[in-house]
């Protein structure tokens, strides 16, 4: 996911396994006074893809990683392209990505 924050546009990499995410707790966290979804223009502008095949690594803008990815061997996300999806190590997130805060 691409957010819109009053600190400028985060990526938000996310497990599967949540069933919701809190843009409220997020802001906190990133210390915003606010957080919502990018709109599908703005995330195209920024990452080049469309909204549901924004690539999980190499992204030019700050990252903030579900832990729960950290339980996982491997994890599967975006290319980039929507014919094709990464299966990544979730610790390579660290080190591929600006990872600016973590969540629980």
């Amino acid at each position: 996911m691409v957010l819109k924050t009053d600190k400028g546009l985060i990526a938000l990499i996310v497990s599967g396994s949540r069933t919701k995410v809190s843009f409220e707790k997020i802001a906190d966290i990133l210390g915003c006074s606010n957080a919502k979804l990018a709109s599908p223009e703005e995330v195209r502008k920024v990452t080049g893809s469309q909204v549901g095949s924004v690539r999980m690594v190499g992204l030019d803008i700050p990252c903030v990683i579900d832990n729960r990815l950290f339980h996982y061997d491997y994890i599967y996300g975006g290319t980039g392209q929507s014919t094709f999806t990464l299966k990544i190590a979730p610790q390579a997130l660290n080190e591929l990505n600006q990872v600016i805060a973590t969540f629980d």
